[in-house]
């Protein structure tokens, strides 16, 4: 209770000049118990109550002057009643919560408020102790017995009115409440009565360092014990069952019929990314406990572990009620393949590995004969060694990303991480969260844990952007934050982190012409353009094409088991090609070459037959369109549209990359390509 639950709220003030009599009068008339005393300054001076007007009526006084208390305390509206330590005081002055007078409290209405309260406490903790599930027995000094509640009347098979007044041991037969009289210390303890246990926990009474009595709490853990040793035994089979669990290699859950997880094991939890806590179950777990509801029966399943491509052997079996048959239960066993596919892996590695060296055993580090790639070749040397931004440009199939390769295994950061990103094969939704990664739930199917973008992947190492242009706008402000900063924000978080990243970026388009058409901007440019490289296409670096023919030459006759000799003549028509796709499509024809050959030996009229022309001899004019003969307008328009278009494909491997090569929409394409099905494109 507060003292503003009891006090008197007044604003009447009284003067140390007033009578005595008028202000008793006053009283009289408010039936109020006493005031506040207030000087000339209208300071508070002191407090009386009707005690003190009657004694100064009787000792003939004239002003509150004569008789106001000056000794006073304050006390505030929301101080409790029970912790007020100043009780020698007739009567306080109290303030609020603003520090104003707001009234004042009598030691009767203290008294009072106070006894009411304490009965409330009485009647409170007598609820407690009858209701209470536990017997409680107090004795006095004497050792009989002053209080017991109706489940101690239970247990000792009497009465309150049998037993109050009685002495201990003629109601209950522990005696131990008399030694903690005796001792004055407490004490817990287990006793047997019949065949019943009971637990029982004695404390000492006292007012303030008298001792007055004891109290014992006791209960009948009877059932309590029998249930305990039983459980104990439980526990025994579960800490086996535990450990046989969790030491075991391979996923081991358990769920119910709604495929809930109930148990499951580290590994486990392991391979799907789960959280040990949540045992959040994963959606084609559900589908295969749904699976063995419906069969009634094992059944067994592959899948693939989150986060990596290791294979996984799924088994599920019911286990069934004995009464109904129902499936309660589902205990999951996952075989972990990491192993196998690890050894698979390295085993890949190797191999990719002894294909490297071979070829760099025959070839050097990389072609280049003609004077323009020697040049490039010593620029990408230098430039290797510095941490500036590269950014490379060229026609499709040049090999843009062999001398981002060149040019990572050349620099500082050849043993760190190397991250090749094709931007124009990440869907445009995608892109972010591939680019910067993402938070746990940042969106619909995101990873629980979320998700470390390329930037992140390729800390410390280098990254390879590959076709930057096809960056969406909205992104290139990231991207040019990323090589201002050097700092990524994650999809889903607003804490930016820090990165260190060399970036090559690469592109078949005229950056600066994206610049002014508005659809890149024009700083990402400058900071991509610190040292532009341009790789010369294949028609311009003619004296290569003899060493790249002899170098795939060697690949293909390793990978084929076939080994071709190239004729002069047939050497001639590839170096007076135009080659439209570059590298890449010079090495699509010797692949092609070195399937369909029939002879050892690969002539002039077998290379021409790839290129579908009569005279090839005639490719080294300048002319990009040569007219063999005379045909109507209609069917050459539509034949040098095919050949265009096949043309295109040699390097471009979707719809979308054809109509950039041919500067056309996508859907001109796939209009086009439907028109000729009829025939192929390359007859």
């Amino acid at each position: 209770m507060l003292v503003k639950d009891a006090m008197t709220s007044t604003s009447i003030k009284y003067f140390e000049n007033d009578y005595i009599e008028a202000v008793a009068n006053r009283l009289l008339e408010s039936r109020v118990k006493g005031g506040l005393v207030y000087n000339i300054k209208d300071e508070l001076a002191g407090c009386f109550t009707e005690n003190d007007l009657l004694s100064g009526l009787l000792k003939k006084k004239r002003t509150l002057s004569d008789i106001h208390i000056k000794n006073f305390h304050f006390l505030k509206e929301t101080d409790e009643l029970k912790h007020i330590t100043e009780v020698d005081h007739d009567i306080w002055p109290v303030i609020n919560k603003n520090g104003q007078i707001s009234g004042f409290l009598t030691k009767d209405q203290y008294l009072a408020s106070y006894a009411k309260f304490s009965q409330l406490e009485v009647s409170r903790w007598d609820a407690i102790f009858k209701s209470a599930h536990n017997g409680i027995l107090s004795i006095d000094l004497e050792g009989k017995i002053t209080s017991i509640n109706p489940p101690a009347e239970k247990m000792a098979m009497t009465s309150k009115e049998k037993a109050i007044g009685k002495f201990l041991t003629d109601v209950v037969t522990p005696s131990g409440l008399l030694n903690v009289i005796r001792t004055g210390k407490g004490h817990t303890e287990k006793y047997r009565v019949g065949r019943r246990m009971y637990l029982t926990h004695r404390t000492p009474l006292y007012d303030g360092e008298t001792l007055t009595g004891a109290v014992g709490v006791f209960q009948d853990i009877s059932e309590i014990e029998f249930v305990s040793n039983e459980l104990e035994s439980v526990k025994q089979l579960l800490r086996e069952q535990e450990s046989v669990l969790e030491n075991s290699t391979d996923g081991i859950c358990i769920t119910d019929g709604e495929g809930m997880i109930i148990k499951s094991n580290q590994s486990f939890c392991s391979l799907f990314n789960l959280d040990s806590d949540t045992h959040e179950t994963p959606d084609f777990i559900k589908e295969i406990v749904n699976k063995v509801i419906a069969k009634g029966k094992r059944h067994n399943v592959m899948e693939t572990s989150v986060g990596s491509d290791n294979s996984l052997i799924i088994t599920a079996n019911p286990i069934k009620n004995s009464s109904n048959q129902m499936i309660e239960r589902i205990v999951i066993y996952v075989k972990d393949m990491s192993e196998i596919d690890a050894l698979r892996s390295e085993l890949e590695k190797a191999k990719s590995l002894l294909e490297t060296l071979h070829l760099s055993e025959k070839t050097g580090s990389f072609i280049a004969e003609s004077s323009e790639m020697k040049r490039l070749i010593e620029t990408v040397e230098q430039v290797a060694k510095v941490d500036v931004t590269v950014l490379l440009t060229g026609e499709s199939g040049v090999g843009k990303e062999e001398i981002a390769k060149l040019i990572q295994q050349a620099s500082p950061r050849m043993e760190q991480p190397f991250i090749k990103v094709n931007c124009g094969a990440i869907p445009e939704t995608l892109m972010e969260s591939e680019l910067f990664g993402y938070e746990g739930g940042a969106f619909t199917g995101a990873l629980k844990k979320g998700k470390a973008g390329l930037f992140e992947q390729a800390n410390n190492g280098t990254i390879f952007l590959d076709e930057i242009g096809e960056i969406p706008t909205h992104l290139q402000v990231k991207l040019l934050r990323v090589l201002q900063e050097m700092e990524i924000t994650r999809v889903g978080s607003s804490a930016p982190k820090k990165i260190d990243v060399r970036v090559i970026a690469a592109t078949n388009k005229d950056l600066q012409e994206l610049v002014q058409e508005g659809n890149f901007r024009e700083d990402l440019f400058y900071r991509l353009n610190v040292i532009p490289i341009a790789i010369p296409p294949l028609r311009k670096r003619l004296e290569d094409i003899p060493l790249l023919v002899d170098t795939y030459s060697r690949m293909f006759a390793s990978k084929y088991d076939k080994h071709l000799r190239f004729s002069t003549k047939a050497i001639q028509v590839l170096s007076d090609y135009r080659w439209p796709g570059n590298v890449r499509e010079l090495v699509n024809i010797l692949e092609r070459l070195y399937v369909t050959a029939t002879n050892h030996e690969v002539s002039e009229n077998d290379v021409l037959s790839l290129f579908n022309k009569t005279d090839e001899r005639k490719a080294g004019t300048d002319k990009a369109i040569v007219v063999n003969e005379i045909l109507p307008l209609k069917e050459a328009i539509e034949e040098l549209e095919r050949e265009l278009i096949y043309k295109a494909s040699l390097t471009e491997k979707s719809y979308r990359g054809i109509a950039r090569a041919l500067k056309v929409n996508p859907s001109t394409i796939v209009r086009k390509v439907k028109k000729l099905e009829g025939g192929s494109l390359k007859s």
